[in-house]
C-alpha cells in the first residue's frame, strides 16, 4: 500500500474509535434518550460497511479484513471507554473480552461480509448503492424494530424507546441521500 493509503486507513480507524468512544460515553441504562441512542444498531452495522468502502486499494479481501478489524476495534474501544468510566463499564469490558461473546462473534463475522461488500461496491463506483444502503439502514431500523415488536405481541407505543432519537436517525438517513446528490452534482 502507498503512504496515502496507510494515512487514509489510520484516519479511518481514528474515526471508528472516536465513534465507539462517543457511543460508550453516551450509552445510558434503564430507559431514556441516552439508552435509546446507545441501543441503535444501524451505526454499528455501518462501521464495517463504510470502512470497506473507504479503504484503499479497493480489493474484496482487504475490504473483508478492514471490515473485521474495524468492528473489533470499535467494540474494543467501546469496552475500554466503558470500563474506564466505572459503573457497568467493567462488566461491559468483561463481556466483550470473554471468549465466545456473541456481539464480538457476530460483529467479526458480519464485519467480513459488510467490509467486503462495501469495498466491492466502491471499487465498481456504485456510490449510489452505498448511499442507498446507508440511508436504508438508518431509515428502516425504527420500522424494523416496530415490526419486530408487533410480531412479538408488544404494544408498539411501549416499545418505541424515544421518538426523538428515531426521528433523528431517519433524518440522518435522508440527509445522507441529499448530501450524496449535492456532492455528486458538485463534482460532475
Amino acid at each position: 500500500m502507498r503512504r496515502s493509503a496507510w494515512l487514509r486507513l489510520l484516519i479511518l480507524f481514528v474515526v471508528i474509535c472516536a465513534f465507539a468512544a462517543v457511543a460508550a460515553v453516551v450509552k445510558g441504562h434503564h430507559g431514556g434518550v441516552r439508552n435509546a441512542i446507545g441501543n441503535l444498531s444501524a451505526p454499528w452495522v455501518l462501521v464495517p460497511f463504510l470502512a470497506g468502502a473507504f479503504v484503499l486499494p479497493r480489493r474484496l479481501a482487504l475490504g473483508a479484513l478492514v471490515g473485521t478489524a474495524s468492528t473489533a476495534a470499535a467494540l474494543a474501544c467501546y469496552s475500554f471507554v466503558r470500563a474506564a468510566g466505572g459503573g457497568s463499564g467493567r462488566a461491559s469490558f468483561d463481556l466483550i473480552a470473554a471468549s465466545g461473546n456473541r456481539w464480538l462473534l457476530i460483529g467479526v463475522i458480519g464485519g467480513v461480509g459488510l467490509g467486503a461488500t462495501g469495498s466491492w461496491l466502491a471499487a465498481r463506483g456504485r456510490w449510489t448503492v452505498v448511499t442507498a444502503v446507508v440511508a436504508g439502514l438508518l431509515v428502516l431500523e425504527p420500522v424494523a424494530r416496530m415490526f419486530w415488536a408487533i410480531t412479538r405481541g408488544y404494544p408498539v407505543g411501549t416499545f418505541v424507546p424515544s421518538p426523538v432519537v428515531w426521528s433523528v436517525e431517519i433524518l440522518c438517513g435522508c440527509a445522507s441521500v441529499i448530501g450524496f446528490h449535492v456532492l455528486r452534482a458538485r463534482y460532475r
